[in-house]
């Protein structure tokens, strides 16, 4: 991860080494010009009122870049070019309905002091990035973009600099700052949030087991959950929110949801269990923020949602999902309204490139002042329609970043409101296995919780605790026990008057 601390190293080593056995390298076996062919959309049509994202893995390539990624059914999930060279070069063909400047962005991990050559149909030039590491970084520079055809292409100027690349994006100046201004007029209230402390995060659906045998068919788990004895020991344990996951290691919403039923029917369910907990939680002042995952584990899933029966998307069928995912959006935001206060959507590398903004308006249906994020996971943010920064692993220990008022002042997410969620007890984020045995928590007491909380608290951020809970709603007895004790403590939760 970008946090400093041991802890999310340990983390980011863990996420990533399975996933470099999977790196591939660009196919060669269509060139053009000495580069491959342009994937997705060729040519890319640049939208001058809003931010167009250049994506790197579908550009036309040198042979030989590797690619991080691409991971999951279809290959749903692209991160980025890696160990990009000097003596290689990537382009797009992109086509202008009208001349005009634009600014310039940079998704990079880089070296400070590297320069990189961007060549436009009418100029070019240099941009040397002042930061190391993962950065959104905008350059001094414009590209004079004539209209209709042209190609964009990016380079190294010095062969002995290596970058990762993951993306450009290109603003025309004459909108910037309307779009800019729209990006703020779009932001959530994240009061709430700022002054949460803890919250308690939970990936049981579906997909979860008992601690012995096997599970409910499916909506069982939806139909039988019980609301009221779950948000007690959320009281119990002192959390402000949850993190409810609609969906995760399977997709199966634990809703009604009217545009899932119409592509995917055998996975929603009768009773809105979603709406229940929401209901329970409102009780008792209980934020409730969604966690959704779009199903890319699933070649059924994304078949049903649009996606094309290849391992090479297209635009048509990828605009085809988006809409259909804007629609859900819409749909589930309407429904609930004031009660659902945040959205999480995970793996931010399926949703990128797409116009943040449209799918940002739907997911805030019904509220908004409803905070959301896309998991970047160890890059930069992907878009400033967005209100916090997921924070993935970020156990809030220490604090590694410069915060106002709660919000990260510097670095790859600057701007957003910090925001963390971490493994508490394990072994992992969810229980999608029988005979699942909750471990105790590591490198946590009591004192240490207590500690952290009134940190977050001061510093104006958040952390969610996440949990392992079996299918009839039992935690870890450990876990339990410590954070009601922390609770006591601290006055949180049912205790707060006590």
């Amino acid at each position: 991860m970008i946090n400093k601390s041991n802890c999310l190293f340990i983390f980011c080593f863990w996420v990533t080494a399975p996933l470099i056995a999977q790196i591939t390298v660009s196919d060669s076996t269509s060139l053009v010009n000495g580069m491959t062919r342009q994937k997705v959309q060729d040519p890319i049509v640049l939208n001058p009122t809003t931010i167009n994202q250049l994506l790197a893995p579908d550009a036309m390539q040198s042979p030989g870049i590797k690619q991080f990624g691409p991971q999951g059914k279809l290959n749903a999930k692209k991160f980025w070019l890696m160990r990009f060279t000097g003596n290689k070069k990537i382009a797009w063909n992109i086509t202008v309905p009208k001349a005009g400047t634009y600014a310039v962005d940079f998704l990079i991990n880089s070296k400070a002091g590297t320069s990189i050559k961007l060549t436009g149909p009418a100029n070019s030039f240099l941009f040397i990035p002042a930061e190391k590491g993962w950065q959104r970084a905008q350059a001094t520079g414009v590209l004079q973009l004539p209209a209709g055809k042209g190609t964009i292409t990016l380079q190294l100027a010095e062969t002995k600099d290596t970058i990762d690349i993951k993306s450009i994006e290109l603003v025309n100046v004459s909108e910037k700052k309307n779009i800019e201004q729209r990006a703020r007029k779009f932001k959530g209230d994240a009061t709430w949030m700022k002054d949460a402390g803890y919250g308690i995060m939970l990936q049981v659906g579906g997909w979860a087991y008992p601690a012995k045998g096997d599970k409910k068919p499916w909506p069982g788990f939806a139909e039988d959950f019980d609301v009221k004895g779950f948000v007690d020991k959320i009281r119990d344990m002192g959390g402000k929110y949850i993190v409810w996951s609609a969906t995760w290691s399977d997709y199966l919403f634990p809703a009604p949801i009217k545009a899932i039923a119409g592509v995917l029917p055998a996975r929603v369910s009768k009773r809105d269990l979603l709406g229940d907990i929401i209901k329970e939680c409102q009780k008792y002042d209980i934020r409730v923020m969604m966690y959704y995952h779009l199903g890319h584990d699933h070649k059924e899933v994304l078949l049903a949602k649009g996606w094309k029966d290849s391992t090479a998307e297209d635009y048509k069928s990828r605009q085809h999902w988006l809409n259909l995912e804007t629609k859900i959006f819409t749909e589930i935001g309407n429904r609930y309204g004031k009660g659902l206060n945040a959205v999480f959507l995970d793996d931010g590398c399926v949703w990128y490139p797409a116009d943040f903004e449209k799918l940002g308006a739907a997911l805030k249906a019904g509220n908004p002042k409803r905070l959301i994020c896309y998991n970047p996971w160890i890059g930069a943010n992907l878009t400033p329609f967005q209100d916090f920064y997921c924070g993935e692993g970020f156990d809030g220990k220490e604090t590694p970043y410069q915060l106002e008022d709660g919000f990260i002042a510097e670095g790859p997410q600057k701007g957003l409101q910090l925001f963390g969620n971490f493994i508490f007890d394990g072994p992992d984020w969810g229980i999608n296995k029988p005979n699942t045995v909750i471990r105790a928590p590591r490198r946590w007491t009591v004192d240490k919780i207590v500690e952290m909380t009134k940190r977050l608290e001061k510093e104006r951020y958040s952390v969610a605790i996440n949990l392992l809970m079996y299918e009839d709603g039992t935690i870890g007895e450990a876990s339990y026990n410590m954070l009601k004790e922390a609770a006591i403590k601290l006055k949180r939760g049912k205790w707060a008057d006590q």
